[in-house]
């Protein structure tokens, strides 16, 4: 199998970033369906995988001597109290959580994209 290309890798790493922040987005703001975990663990999770993402370009663009992408400067969402639900109409699953030991919250964190880039 044909391995990719430093710049194919790079390319696919900025559209993971750019796909993982728009989840990050979503969850925040409509809740996910995650039986087990609240929604602050998942968007927690999904802000580690844009982190994650950052520092794989970084030691691609170091080692291979590529520019950095823009995508690499675009703003990494906060973290978030792993309790927290972005949607507590979802009944049945705000009960299994609950019935779990989780104390749930609404405190949302704005995530306020403006899009100014970001030294790392």
């Amino acid at each position: 199998m044909k391995e990719n290309t430093p710049e194919q890798q790079l390319k696919l790493l900025c559209g993971l970033i750019i796909r993982e922040r728009a989840e990050w987005n979503y969850i925040n703001e409509n809740g996910c369906n995650d039986p087990f975990w609240p929604d602050g663990c998942n968007l927690n999770l999904t802000r580690n995988h844009i982190i994650s993402y950052k520092r794989d370009i970084a030691e691609l663009c170091e080692k291979t001597g590529l520019p950095f992408p823009e995508e690499y400067f675009l703003k990494v969402p906060p973290e978030v109290e792993d309790n927290y639900m972005a949607n507590m109409k979802q009944k049945e699953r705000v009960e299994r959580l609950r019935g779990q030991g989780n104390k749930l919250s609404q405190k949302k964190k704005r995530f306020v994209d403006d899009g100014q880039l970001e030294f790392c």
